[in-house]
């Protein structure tokens, strides 16, 4: 249990450093466009996969909240929100068809990667009926879904 919150805090200091370090000042707003369209998505359907109970979170950082809202604070609204950042400000959307395929499975990929082997070795995620493959598919929608927008928002707004 002290291993697991301790991963949770790190992750969150992590997540912090990443942004501090990577998203440069200018491209905050994009940053915060991207971090809260994601959290659209992930609210929903991170919620409708702990109710359905594919998914269990058995340790929380904050537990009270998570005794109303079942979901992982950190994931839905933190990490998964960072990741969509560093992706899309990262995006190589000049480059050839197969290498933006590569990027989106090479860091969606990690990402699984990285959550399947906290589901083996922690109590932070619990698959229940889900898979591994359905994070893939989940986490690749969600970014899709994401980094279109961001895009449109680009073109619309930032006259990119």
């Amino acid at each position: 249990m002290f291993i697991d919150r301790w991963i949770l805090l790190s992750s969150l200091f992590i997540g912090v450093f990443l942004i501090w370090k990577f998203v440069p000042r200018e491209k905050a707003r994009e940053a915060w466009i991207i971090a809260l369209f994601l959290q659209t998505i992930t609210w929903v359907s991170g919620l409708f996969v702990v109710q359905m109970k594919w998914i269990s979170y058995p340790v929380a950082l904050l537990p009270r909240v998570n005794e109303i809202n079942k979901t992982s604070f950190n994931f839905e609204f933190f990490l998964f929100p960072v990741l969509a950042i560093l992706f899309s400000l990262n995006y190589p959307t000049y480059q050839p068809l197969w290498l933006r395929f590569f990027y989106y499975t090479f860091i969606i990929g990690i990402f699984t990667f990285i959550e399947v082997l906290l589901e083996w070795k922690t109590n932070l995620v619990e698959y229940d009926e889900w898979k591994w493959y359905w994070t893939f598919i989940t986490v690749w929608i969600s970014l899709f879904l994401n980094h279109q927008y961001y895009s449109w928002y680009k073109k619309k707004w930032l006259k990119e």
